[in-house]
């Protein structure tokens, strides 16, 4: 590194929330798609080594002595910056002997794309199309164009975060080549060796004479002038590539596409279970549609073949009873495929609604018919009208009524890619799939509203005000509560508003609840109706969401919310006395300033004034705010009005 540079280590893990066989499935399986050559499906391959397929202890070497100087002076500036806790050090010296020893792997390899395509010496700012630039040179810039899955950039970083030594090679041969190309990439922290500052990428590449500063990384090419007899790379590297394909067991038969190797991968992702329970939940959807076939390999095991055919046996085998997520258990994905499966025969002929928010989803004359459907079991399509730049765009709804169910379950899908993170269908017994056109402009904005995890379709996402969507917030939620409206018209009995909901909070907006004791002041006439409540709090997965009921225009208006977990026995006092307990003690049972639970905001501000409490002043007629990651205890919330607004003590968040 230059003395100029200035220093930065690595982050881009921390836009990841969801576990490591989660993301690895996800963000490899998207490039793969991403790169789809023709109609046929794209195959993806998972192969895991195990240690009976491990690369020799002889043979181990050629793959990682130029990583080795380097990763264990990544861990003594680690040491040395006190990052590392005690057992953080113990797990990297551990990791430093692994140089020692034989290389187990894990290789991803997709069959029927056109590999990693573009000019393999351009190194621009941007570089479209390009996709060995943007996999192998830039981090945070993607050259994918709007239809793709994939916009962020980030997703490559889960190849190094997969193994123990944070390296990855991949061998790729493009379509209209017959060479392979072979280039690998480590992701450590800054460090000195030698003397000298390094930054934390580097790069397993083809040797050159140039000073470090002036040198450009380029692959090594299976079309050289062969090895130096050992199998180490000489001044071609063509020997030395066929030597890698042989050692990893890569494309046997050297169809075109991309392999990423993963030396020493974590120990998550040494589970075929684990993987193959990944591909089900993220990418059912292209499965069933037959865009995508999924095989698992692994030592003394069947391998396993996951595609339109066995999907439901293969989710049925692996079976997961121990997430926390009810619609992610085994049957309740079982009951999504085979929705999913009858919703590919529903193209067209779809029931027409109208997705404004605003508006009935259903008009009330032609609701009874398909209520009686609903109630007889029957499921139903729709075709959902929403209007995105001027420009009318329609999206499908899947529903099913399901009265096994203990809650509403809805899954979101957008293109090939399931968005994982939403949950609408709290007061419904009913499953619902919905799904977005990835090459229709509302598929553009809803893309723009994902983070680089693509967990999450957010109304205040930054990069909404970027592209200049107009109403882009109330578009993602028209989508977001599409389901909901549908089912709210087609329940037997409409769900009565509970209007005084709140009303012991906001004494001057509502009168008291039959009850309650004192500060209402006594309740309207009997033959008058309660004022609308301008507040809504309904719960979400994980947490709650306190929005505007549209009744009335709270902008500038200042509420105080704190939250507890609800006790057996008590009243709401009493769970909040129980959290100031712990909270004296030093042992809370949650804290709003650690990171751990996750704040949304839209048109409002937001101050935390403790680990229970924030204070909110709303910014416009359509805020929302919502926490999640609490446990699954219940969680009773208290809504006290402000007369001003003030910053707080951990930094203000702010919503579009």
């Amino acid at each position: 590194m230059a003395p100029s540079e200035p220093n930065q280590n690595p982050f881009q893990g921390e836009f990841f929330s969801s576990d490591l066989p989660q993301r690895f499935v996800r963000e490899s399986v998207q490039n793969s798609l991403d790169a789809r050559a023709g109609s046929k499906p794209v195959t993806v391959r998972f192969t895991v080594s195990g240690p009976e397929g491990a690369v020799t202890r002889r043979r181990a070497p050629h793959y990682l002595n130029g990583l080795r100087p380097h990763f264990e002076a990544a861990v003594r500036a680690e040491t040395a910056s006190g990052d590392a806790d005690s057992d953080r050090l113990r797990e990297l010296r551990a990791r430093e002997a692994l140089f020692d020893g034989p290389l187990p792997f894990l290789t991803v390899e997709d069959f029927d794309t056109n590999g990693l395509r573009g000019d393999i010496r351009a190194n621009e700012i941007r570089a479209r199309g390009n996709d060995f630039w943007g996999f192998f040179r830039s981090i945070g810039i993607s050259p994918k164009d709007a239809d793709a899955g994939g916009s962020w950039g980030l997703g490559k970083w889960v190849f190094p975060d997969a193994s123990k030594l944070n390296a990855f090679l991949g061998v790729t041969r493009r379509a209209d080549e017959s060479r392979f190309l072979l280039m690998g990439q480590a992701m450590l922290k800054l460090h000195t060796l030698d003397g000298r500052k390094f930054p934390p990428v580097g790069f397993f590449a083809a040797g050159s004479a140039e000073d470090d500063g002036d040198w450009l990384p380029m692959p090594v090419e299976s079309s050289g002038l062969g090895d130096n007899g050992d199998g180490t790379l000489g001044s071609g590297g063509g020997g030395f590539v066929q030597g890698a394909i042989r050692d990893f067991g890569l494309r046997p038969d050297g169809r075109p596409g991309t392999s990423v190797v993963i030396p020493h991968p974590m120990e998550e992702l040494t589970d075929p279970s684990n993987l193959a329970y990944a591909v089900i939940r993220q990418y059912f959807h292209p499965i069933i549609a037959g865009d995508l076939v999924v095989e698992v390999v692994a030592p003394d095991q069947p391998a396993r073949t996951i595609d339109a055919g066995t999907i439901e046996q293969e989710a049925r085998r692996t079976g997961n009873g121990d997430t926390d997520d009810p619609e992610q258990r085994v049957e309740a994905l079982v009951g999504a495929i085979a929705l999913a499966r009858w919703g590919q025969g529903h193209r067209t002929g779809l029931i027409e609604v109208d997705g404004r928010r605003k508006r009935p989803a259903i008009p009330e004359d032609q609701a009874q018919p398909l209520r009686e459907r609903y109630r007889s079991g029957e499921r139903l399509a729709f075709h959902v009208e929403v209007t995105v730049a001027g420009r009318r765009n329609r999206f499908r709804v899947f529903i099913e009524r399901d009265d096994t169910l203990t809650a509403g379950h809805d899954y979101f899908v957008r293109g090939h890619l399931h968005i994982p993170r939403m949950d609408y269908l709290v007061r419904h017994r009913a499953r619902a799939l919905v799904v977005v056109d990835n090459k229709s402009d509302l598929g553009h904005l809803l893309r723009d509203a994902e983070g680089p995890s693509h967990e999450k379709w957010r109304a205040d996402a930054p990069r909404l005000k970027e592209k200049g969507w107009p109403a882009a917030a109330e578009r993602v939620r028209e989508v977001q509560h599409a389901a909901a409206r549908i089912l709210d018209a087609l329940a037997e009995q409409p769900a009565e508003v509970q209007r005084d909901a709140l009303s012991d909070l906001f004494p001057g907006n509502v009168g008291a609840r039959a009850g309650a004791g004192g500060g209402g002041g006594p309740g309207p006439p009997p033959d008058k109706p309660p004022a609308p409540n301008p507040l809504g709090i309904r719960k979400v997965r994980g947490g709650f969401e306190l929005a505007s009921s549209g009744t009335e225009n709270l902008a500038g208006s200042a509420f105080a919310v704190r939250m507890a977990y609800d006790v057996a026995r008590g009243t709401t006092n009493t769970a909040f006395s129980r959290f100031d307990r712990g909270l004296r003690a030093g042992c809370p049972d949650f804290s709003l300033g650690n990171g751990r639970l996750a704040v949304d905001l839209n048109q409002c501000k937001v101050a935390v004034k403790s680990e229970n409490e924030v204070h909110i002043r709303v910014g416009g007629p359509d805020f929302s705010f919502s926490v999640t990651g609490f446990d699954d205890r219940d969680v009773v919330v208290k809504v006290t009005p402000l007369a001003r607004w003030q910053a707080g003590a951990y930094p203000a968040g702010e919503g579009s």
